[in-house]
């Protein structure tokens, strides 16, 4: 408990030193650079998916329509989820208010934050259910072409992936970008801090 209370008043001491400009705007700049980079992975990665889903729907030979309607609900999602990442790539990678107006920035961050978060979740789960109509749609598909043993296969590796990405991946994904935008934030509420104080 000793050493406990002697790293809180380090700590006090640490964050009551003024901050340097030049190191809290190359840390900013690093994060959201890293940030940025991210979305744009995850945006080339959903396009080269929609590519392949689109490429496979042309070329496969389908014997059902609720096949094609599958496919129709899985690249409408994931033109809706790209023009998304796109957009957000660009709100994102604007720096010019970061360094005339960092206040402003500071504002939009959080208000990009929530967005994300709502995107994340309760956009997301809207996503689930339309991608698992669609597996279900394609079900029906593999019924007609598949012996019942690997039809079982199918449907407990879709319910599986389903519930991994929900409850895994998703939790995972949505508590690192919350913290990579909330370090962002923090460095320029620092910042903006310091600057109100020399004032």
């Amino acid at each position: 408990m000793k050493d406990f209370e002697e790293i809180r008043r380090l700590w006090r001491v640490q964050s009551s030193e003024p901050v340097n400009i030049e190191d809290v705007f190359k840390r900013i700049d690093e994060q959201k650079n890293s940030y940025v980079n991210r979305l744009l992975l995850q945006t080339i990665t959903i396009g080269i998916a929609l590519l392949f889903i689109f490429t496979v729907w042309i070329t496969a030979t389908f014997h059902t329509w609720t096949s094609h309607l599958a496919m129709i609900i899985i690249i409408g999602s994931m033109i809706y989820y790209l023009r998304i990442q796109i957009n957000d790539y660009r709100k994102i990678n604007k720096t010019t208010v970061l360094f005339k107006k960092p206040d402003e920035y500071i504002a939009y961050l959080q208000s990009y934050k929530k967005s994300r978060f709502k995107l994340n979740t309760k956009t997301y789960q809207v996503y689930v259910i339309i991608i698992s109509l669609s597996l279900c749609l394609f079900a029906i598909e593999m019924y007609y072409i598949l012996p019942f043993w690997q039809l079982l296969i199918y449907i407990v590796l879709s319910i599986g992936w389903m519930l991994i990405c929900q409850f895994v991946f998703m939790k995972q994904y949505n508590r690192r970008e919350a913290q990579r935008l909330e370090e962002i934030i923090q460095a320029l509420e620092r910042l903006s801090n310091q600057f109100t104080q020399t004032l």
